[in-house]
């Protein structure tokens, strides 16, 4: 019989344990299917780039307020995602470094105005920086034709690592885990809904093939 200690775990420690476990799986099944598929339909790199902004901040934040699952969860998914951004940088897809640096930019200027005035404002910018990963991944979607290289699970973990991360929040009293929370389940939703939609025909210029004949004798 197991000794009653081993069942002594908080709900925060069992919240965290789970986060990083999620964490960890949220940037895998993108980096599995670009390595078996090669595809890179639909995805965009500057959300990966802005998810590898965050995802470090978030790491530097937990460590600055003692959050030691907040560090574990934040670090794990570091690697995976800088792994997808050069995978999908060799297959050809252009990084505009444009959102990368104002997202860094926009923390840092966050981070010096709470050391110098006593604010707590890196709470609610830290809690919405997966909207820095949501909204440039939507637009692309949702402007793309083709999305066959967007990983559904990603998403779908997302939604759960969201919910986890709000409990968290409500049971450990962080802030920017519950702002995270509602931002990243409903992001996740928007990308998934487009991956429902599935392909779009292509547009593409009409030709005289596509004329009736009024149409061709009115061009004449």
């Amino acid at each position: 019989m197991l000794p009653p200690q081993v069942f002594d775990v908080s709900i925060v420690d069992a919240l965290g344990l789970v986060s990083v476990v999620l964490a960890t799986w949220f940037a895998l099944p993108q980096l599995v299917k670009l390595r078996r598929d090669g595809i890179t339909a639909g995805l965009s790199v500057e959300s990966l780039a802005n998810s590898a902004v965050s995802l470090t901040a978030w790491t530097v934040y937990g460590i600055g307020h003692g959050k030691v699952w907040v560090v574990l969860a934040s670090a794990a998914g570091i690697p995976a995602t800088v792994a997808t951004i050069v995978i999908a940088m060799r297959a050809g897809v252009r990084l505009a470094p444009r959102l990368p640096i104002v997202w860094t930019a926009l923390l840092m200027a966050t981070a010096t105005i709470d050391a110098m005035v006593g604010s707590h404002l890196i709470d609610i910018v830290l809690g919405c920086s997966i909207l820095w990963f949501v909204w440039p991944a939507a637009v692309t979607a949702w402007r793309c034709d083709d999305v066959s290289g967007l990983a559904a699970q990603t998403w779908l973990v997302l939604a759960a690592d969201g919910a986890v991360f709000g409990l968290y929040g409500l049971v450990a009293n962080v802030l920017a885990d519950r702002v995270y929370a509602v931002t990243s389940i409903a992001g996740a939703a928007v990308v998934l809904a487009r991956i429902a939609v599935g392909p779009r025909p292509a547009t593409r210029p009409a030709t005289l093939l596509d004329l009736d004949l009024e149409t061709v004798a009115d061009l004449a």
